[in-house]
């Protein structure tokens, strides 16, 4: 009973976390714990404890299980698994982040991960099969659909296949690995991975982008005022100007305060805000009136 409380206080409690900020990093500790918890039970319990464990967290042929949400918490004993997850979680999840805030990540996250474990709950009940789903990549796959329809055009750093390319645009590395997903789930491979899975997370999130992309800025009203002059002052090269385009055009606050921070990235290397203001190589620059 002790395991089972922990895992769910770990949970709960990064869960919270990342709804506030630095979603990946409190979301991939929460992997992280949970993963050295299953070695503490293999340890300590045996097979037999570890099995019982997956049973209870796992998303199985029932939707009506808490294991479709605390399944995404999970990874197998194969550090393969949590590794390669992470790695991509990492590599597109946090840019995606930096542009859409923590807490739109976070739910993003957590709805695409959902339903791609009922949408495999439901395959496993209708074919019969007495099996379980574990793992983020549902999730981590929502993420990338999602980032696809917000952002197709922004570059990340992204391995596709045994290649680290450090400039790829998201289009391009998401279709990519979409594909793979596609043909792999078509094709019935039987390796121990959930492809369906992988697309349902995918699509629910392109879903999401989607309603985002256009519902999103019509809805949200920014409170307070932009200081465009300064902004304009600093958009001395092409780049920056197109960021600047990407600034005026967005509706959403949190959206455009991200697009802020890219700005004096690429200006001057870093930037944080703090309160309305951005500070950028130790000198802060009053954003919002």
């Amino acid at each position: 009973m002790i395991y089972e409380a922990v895992t769910l206080g770990i949970i709960i409690v990064f869960t919270l976390l990342s709804l506030r900020k630095n979603a990946v990093l409190y979301l991939s500790i929460s992997f992280a714990l949970i993963y050295f918890l299953e070695f503490f039970i293999l340890y300590t319990e045996g097979f037999t404890g570890i099995s019982k464990f997956y049973q209870i967290f796992s998303c199985k042929s029932s939707v009506a299980d808490m294991g479709i949400f605390t399944a995404i918490y999970l990874h197998s004993l194969n550090p393969g698994h949590i590794f390669f997850n992470l790695l991509i979680f990492f590599l597109a999840g946090m840019p995606f982040e930096r542009k859409i805030g923590s807490f739109r990540f976070t739910l993003i996250f957590l709805s695409t991960g959902v339903l791609a474990n009922i949408g495999y709950a439901i395959f496993l009940h209708m074919l019969g099969i007495d099996s379980y789903l574990i793992g983020a990549s549902g999730a981590i796959f929502g993420i990338m659909g999602a980032y696809l329809l917000l952002y197709p055009e922004e570059e990340i750093t992204m391995f596709l296949g045994p290649v680290l390319m450090p400039r790829v645009k998201v289009k391009y590395a998401v279709l990519a690995m979409m594909a793979v997903e596609f043909a792999a789930t078509f094709l019935w491979i039987n390796d121990n991975v959930a492809h369906g899975a992988h697309v349902i997370g995918a699509v629910s999130g392109a879903v999401i982008g989607y309603f985002l992309r256009f519902y999103t800025p019509r809805q949200v009203k920014i409170r307070s005022t932009l200081n465009y002059e300064l902004l304009e002052s600093l958009a001395d090269t092409g780049e920056l100007k197109a960021l600047l385009e990407r600034i005026r055009e967005e509706g959403d606050e949190i959206i455009q305060n991200a697009w802020i921070e890219e700005f004096f990235r690429k200006k001057y290397g870093d930037a944080r805000w703090e309160g309305k203001n951005i500070i950028s190589q130790g000198k802060k620059y009053r954003l919002r009136r």
